[in-house]
């Protein structure tokens, strides 16, 4: 028996505060969740996606998966990114989303950009903030937080944008700042923090897109200035990869980062994340480190073709579970290519050329399950 829509916000809205009190509670790196815990929340909360978004119950309708099919977070049918594209995935429906995050576009182009309805932003919040500080504030709560690309205030459809504004505002001491513009960076704003930073000792948390930190490095070999080492307990962390920039290596950023900062390598991290997700995971070094998130946040690497899970090692395409996508769907199936390391995952790049089979194939099912909805 399905609950009615009333019922239905009443649900999602208690299950989401169960939620941020479990991701609010959580220790920090080194705890993890047991399998039955993971599994408990995800039978939970498939069984109010499945109910709240026509779609998605058509499209688990027709691969033969309802709730009482569900006993494990392994179980819980993926919808692949492009999903994102065509049909509306929240609980509620559109008109209960307070944020709509949109992906950049930079695959498919931007008439192709998909969006992530996100109903309950204080989830997106309680899942971002103990998870940055477990793997790159660390105990580094003194350091003042400064963001380069930007703000939510200039592109309110960027999930980049809102999550770097509220680890700004939220996190280190409070007094982040973000030296982007209407235009881009403020680079001469960027030096003088670089600067204060040396002559008062006080860290710095440097939050920016890698191809953003690529310029700025660019910027600092050109004018021939001198390397500096800022103060300890200082951190950068780029994000987004190498999009838009042909022949850039994170790697060569990284290496960058460490020489005109004083960085050691084990203090520059990368940023894995998605607009599909509201989790992100990090690496710290130079890849291939494994990239590691919160417990609530899971990986499956997927034979391309079959969609069958591949043992760990193994190179594949990720499907990522994560609870924090409660209101709208938890189980992404990705065109990423990676695999299992250890405790983290592995990204290797998207799949070249077309779509691999098993993605196409789950497109095609869930285009035919909107139609019925």
């Amino acid at each position: 028996m399905t609950t009615s829509a009333g019922s239905r916000a009443e649900l999602i809205d208690a299950l989401t505060a169960e939620l941020i009190a479990a991701f609010e509670a959580w220790p920090g790196k080194g705890s993890s969740w047991s399998e039955a815990v993971l599994d408990e929340w995800a039978m939970r909360v498939f069984r109010l996606q499945i109910e709240g978004i026509p779609t998605y119950r058509r499209y688990c309708e027709s691969r033969g998966v309802g709730p009482e099919d569900v006993r494990s977070w392994r179980e819980v049918p993926p919808v692949p990114t492009a999903a994102f594209r065509v049909v509306d995935l929240i609980v509620g429906g559109p008109e209960a989303a307070r944020l709509t995050f949109r992906t950049s576009g930079t695959t498919q182009g931007r008439s192709a950009r998909g969006r992530h309805l996100v109903r309950a932003p204080e989830l997106y919040r309680a899942s971002l903030r103990p998870t940055f500080r477990a793997y790159v504030l660390q105990e580094d709560v003194q350091a003042k937080i400064v963001t380069l690309p930007p703000s939510f205030t200039y592109d309110s459809a960027s999930s980049l944008g809102w999550m770097l504004d509220d680890l700004r505002t939220g996190l280190g001491a409070g007094d982040g700042l973000s030296v982007a513009t209407a235009s881009g960076i403020d680079w001469q704003a960027l030096a003088s923090e670089v600067q204060r930073s040396l002559d008062t000792g006080r860290p710095l948390c440097l939050l920016g897109t890698t191809v953003g930190f690529a310029e700025w490095v660019d910027r600092m070999e050109r004018d021939g200035g001198s390397a500096v080492r800022l103060p300890e307990g200082s951190v950068a962390m780029d994000t987004g990869g190498a999009k838009g920039r042909a022949g850039l290596q994170r790697a060569d950023v990284a290496r960058g980062l460490v020489g005109w900062l004083g960085l050691s390598p084990d203090r520059v991290f990368n940023e894995f994340g998605m607009t599909e997700l509201l989790s992100q995971r990090y690496a710290a070094g130079e890849p291939p480190l494994p990239l590691r998130g919160p417990p609530w946040l899971r990986t499956r690497v997927l034979d391309p073709a079959t969609l069958d899970e591949l043992p760990d090692g193994d190179v594949g395409i990720l499907s990522h579970f994560d609870l924090a996508n409660a209101a709208s769907v938890c189980a992404v199936l990705t065109e990423d290519r990676g695999r299992i390391v250890g405790d983290g995952i592995e990204w290797i790049g998207r799949t070249a050329g077309a779509p691999p089979r098993g993605c196409s194939l789950a497109t095609a099912e869930l285009l035919e399950a909107r139609q019925h909805a």
